[in-house]
């Protein structure tokens, strides 16, 4: 079997338990939470760059263009509103809701590439989008409240993986970078906390110390594990096995955080889940069809 499979496995289900994690610091501000998880990241990172020279030689690189800068500072902010709205998520019993943003992701990708790349689907591609759709506003039509995190998390993480598709820079060097542009703000909110005496960090027990320093070691390892796999499986493989993050999040919040799910959130979860399966079907017919024609 191609170690890519348990490799890339890994990083899925790291960030599958996302949920069980973030809701260790839920007695804290999400705010504040987020800033941490931005500048314990920053050490690791760092850590993982000095050991490659391949990831070296990407960091100078991409601090000498100023095109590149741009985009990273955008994408920066991007996945740091995604990082906060998901933790923020967490702590209000919305992880079912956000886990449909990332069951839409794929999908998400696929309308983007046709808007901003000119690329064509082929039908089943837009059957898959129109039975997610309806799921959709199915879920919507029968809601109380518009899914609104839900699609702050999808749309906020399919624009950051647009972006990064124009860059040069791969994940790891680029996150390093994008934390490092935001990282006066994020030390000087940090510093604005404790002035004004809100802060809980260094301040309550040292637990919640630990699990907030803690934070960037998980925020970061799960997309090392998720790099190093990618690089050794079809691009097919890789966009599949992606649901397993999604299906995990939907199964804690339903069943460990016992968030309420209704049979009406059900059928819109199902017309969501029948689009996938028929994107799903899509890219394993063309993947077969390219290997054959490569034999």
């Amino acid at each position: 079997m191609n170690k890519g499979y348990p490799i890339i496995l890994t990083g899925y289900i790291s960030w599958g338990l996302f949920p069980l994690y973030w809701a260790l610091l839920a007695h804290i501000p999400a705010l504040e939470v987020l800033l941490h998880r931005m500048l314990w990241s920053v050490p690791v990172l760092l850590v993982l760059v000095v050991l490659s020279d391949r990831r070296k030689s990407q960091v100078i690189a991409a601090l000498h263009s100023w095109r590149e800068i741009g985009y990273l500072s955008c994408s920066g902010m991007l996945i740091c509103f995604n990082w906060g709205i998901y933790i923020w998520a967490v702590f209000n019993d919305r992880v079912i809701e956000a886990s449909m943003g990332y069951f839409l992701t794929p999908l998400l990708n696929v309308i983007a590439g046709v808007l901003v790349f000119g690329e064509k689907l082929d039908t089943l591609k837009v059957i898959a989008i129109g039975l997610a759709a309806v799921g959709v506003l199915y879920y919507i039509s029968t809601a109380s409240v518009i899914p609104w995190t839900g699609f702050a998390v999808g749309l906020s993480f399919a624009a950051y993986g647009l972006l990064r598709k124009k860059m040069e820079t791969n994940a790891i060097p680029g996150l390093l970078i994008e934390t490092l542009l935001l990282l006066p703000m994020t030390l000087g909110l940090i510093l604005w906390l404790h002035y004004s005496d809100t802060a809980w960090f260094l301040n309550h027990t040292r637990t919640t110390d630990f699990w907030l320093i803690l934070g960037g070691l998980v925020t970061v390892v799960p997309l090392a594990f998720f790099t190093a796999g990618a690089r050794m499986l079809p691009m097919a493989s890789v966009g599949i096995l992606f649901y397993v993050t999604p299906t995990l999040q939907f199964l804690f919040g339903v069943f460990l955080l016992g968030e309420p799910f209704d049979l009406d959130k059900l059928i819109g979860f199902v017309g969501i889940w029948i689009g996938l399966a028929v994107f799903t079907y899509s890219l394993l017919s063309a993947s077969t069809k390219a290997r054959a024609e490569v034999v």
